[in-house]
């Protein structure tokens, strides 16, 4: 999810969030929302954000912890400091993101977007996107909430200056 911070035009995406200590010197176990999981350790300093409250740490090590990753963070060298950081939630500024291929987006980047079908019928707003076994699925708020599967078939085109998706969709689909 991508967001403003108050006051700012800054944007920051959530890439995980930090869940329980991970032995007794300081690691952390990190839910990661990157694809692949290991993506989340290329950005070298992370914000750590709880409850409105913010530091940055610098990533020093880290290792796969089977469906997550194992962190090893600056200033975090004993299993109390990094209980301390269980629930953080790891973002970085949207801009330090890598730039996408077209016709490839960002998941963050889609919501909020209006989704009209090819026919130019309002289908609803982009809640969110739900990443399922199969592909991911876009959630559309509107008269009634829709899920429409974001695949190339689906998806036809995004237009960021109009905030605008079209989507391959029937109204009573």
């Amino acid at each position: 999810m991508s967001q403003a911070r108050p006051g700012s035009d800054r944007r920051v995406v959530v890439l995980g969030r930090i869940g329980a200590p991970f032995g007794v010197t300081g690691w952390v176990k990190v839910n990661s929302f990157t694809d692949p999981l290991e993506g989340i350790v290329e950005f070298g300093s992370w914000e750590l954000v709880r409850a409105g409250q913010t530091e940055r740490r610098r990533v020093l090590e880290w290792k796969r912890a089977g469906k997550a990753v194992a962190v090893r963070l600056e200033g975090v060298d004993s299993r109390d400091a990094a209980q301390g950081l269980t629930g953080c939630e790891v973002q970085v500024d949207r801009s330090e993101l890598a730039p996408t291929a077209e016709r490839e987006y960002y998941w963050h980047d889609l919501v909020g977007l209006e989704a009209r079908n090819r026919d130019g019928a309002l289908l609803g707003r982009v809640e969110g996107v739900l990443d399922m076994p199969a592909h991911p699925v876009l959630v559309l708020a509107g008269e009634r909430e829709r899920l429409v599967p974001l695949v190339p078939q689906r998806l036809l085109d995004v237009d960021f200056g109009t905030g605008r998706v079209t989507l391959d969709w029937h109204l009573d689909d």
